[in-house]
């Protein structure tokens, strides 16, 4: 809870400035906000990294019913309070040894608790699909083939809906930011393929598979990109 807090304390812009909203804002213009950023500020698309964290935090904490009504309630907070409470941390953590013992505690049990389950969801989700599609591809219109792939799309956003309870448990340690918003965003494209694949089996519009398709690809691209760069950093 202490570095929950102190979180709150070190962050010199206002999450809702930092979204482009005012703080009543409702929870789908966070939504609509946090989305339109992320695609113009995205490094892939020449965005600053150190921009794209800070929206990437602002929607983890605002997105979160829990830790938004915590942030909303550091509001009343004066300045003063803010600068009192900073020194107190600071002091307390001042010893460098100790700051690097409890960051990399941080870091050993985000990822034991936090990113290996969630990829462990996620392979299960991706490495059956193919099989899946391959069997519908026999025959779109036959209504058994039609209800096992829909089975598959239940099941799998059953376990979407676990992985970001999961990933809400934790705030990413800032050490391995760039890793926690990859993964993010790798569960993130699978949500959105299974929704595409649901609109398909609503109207059997191939368009709606192809993107499906694409965004796993993609979820496929990032899965490989976190595993590299855990193995290179020895997580």
């Amino acid at each position: 809870m202490v570095i929950f807090n102190a979180q709150f304390i070190k962050m010199e812009k206002n999450l809702y400035e930092e979204l482009g909203l005012k703080q009543n804002a409702t929870r789908s213009e966070i939504k609509s906000s946090y989305r339109s950023l992320v695609k113009q500020h995205h490094p892939d698309a020449g965005g600053k990294k150190e921009r794209f964290l800070a929206i990437q935090n602002a929607w983890e904490t605002l997105n979160d019913p829990i830790k938004k009504k915590q942030y909303d309630s550091s509001f009343s907070f004066s300045s003063s309070s803010f600068n009192s409470l900073n020194e107190n941390w600071e002091e307390k953590f001042n010893s460098k040894k100790h700051n690097s013992s409890i960051k990399d505690k941080e870091v050993e049990t985000w990822i034991k608790e936090i990113y290996s389950p969630i990829n462990r969801l996620i392979s299960q989700i991706i490495k059956p699909l193919n099989n899946e599609i391959k069997e519908l591809s026999a025959d779109p219109y036959d209504d058994e083939l039609m209800e096992n792939f829909c089975s598959y799309i239940m099941l799998s956003q059953k376990k979407i809906e676990k992985v970001e309870k999961i990933y809400n448990k934790k705030i990413v340690p800032k050490s391995i930011s760039a890793l926690g918003l990859d993964l993010y965003h790798c569960f993130s494209q699978v949500k959105d393929a299974l929704s595409e694949f649901d609109r398909y089996t609503q109207g059997y519009v191939d368009n709606y598979l192809f993107d499906g398709k694409e965004m796993i690809k993609e979820a496929k691209r990032i899965q490989s990109k976190m595993s590299i760069e855990k193995k290179n950093k020895n997580f």
